[in-house]
């Protein structure tokens, strides 16, 4: 007998927002461009072309969008996490990332958990990419499987999500990941956060 046993994976966790997305989007993306009119020079971290904006946590105007990703977050959990463990987002910021705009390959330090929430998207947006953390040291190994194998097991160097408007992705913050050049003349929106976790 032969088994397979893909031990020690990285949580990822998809989540869809609709159709309670679509009745938020324009008031969303209109409050995401008001904070770049306020700050039009914003802040740099991965962001290349793009602009970042200086963290939302503390802004009564965010309030209710926090709101929103924050009630997603704890559904997300619900069917896994231990009821001793909370996990409470520390901050939160928005990409505005025009035509040919990237965020360069990075993790988020002094982070547990991190996630994005796209705002604005299509399917010319550019696509988010995970590497995988044993790709340096797993990668001969990786090479050997098949497309089929590394399909079913996520069991790949890069996995890629396409940004989909309302959608939520999150993930362990030492995860290194990227986000494409958008080949839209619209911009690409998302919101993204990073979550400390705490036990009761």
């Amino acid at each position: 007998m032969i088994e397979f046993l893909p031990l020690f994976p990285s949580p990822v966790i998809k989540i869809d927002t609709k159709p309670e997305f679509n009745e938020i989007r324009s008031d969303l993306i209109n409050f995401c461009y008001s904070e770049r009119e306020n700050s039009l020079i914003g802040i740099n971290r991965s962001n290349s072309g793009g602009w970042h904006s200086d963290l939302l946590l503390d802004q009564e105007r965010f309030h209710k969008y926090k709101e929103f990703i924050e009630k997603y977050i704890e559904k997300s959990f619900e069917p896994f996490a231990n009821s001793e463990v909370k996990i409470i987002p520390s901050s939160y910021w928005i990409n505005i990332n025009g035509i040919n705009s990237t965020n360069t390959e990075h993790n988020h330090p002094g982070s547990d958990v991190s996630g994005c929430f796209w705002i604005k998207a299509s399917e010319f947006s550019g696509s988010f990419r995970f590497t995988n953390p044993n790709d340096f040291i797993h990668n001969p190994l990786l090479n050997t499987f098949n497309f089929e194998s590394k399909s079913q097991y996520y069991f790949s160097e890069k996995y890629f999500f396409k940004p989909i408007e309302g959608e939520m992705i999150i993930f362990p913050s030492n995860m290194n990941h990227c986000v494409f050049e958008n080949k839209d003349d619209n911009d690409r929106i998302s919101i993204a956060f990073n979550m400390k976790v705490y036990e009761n």
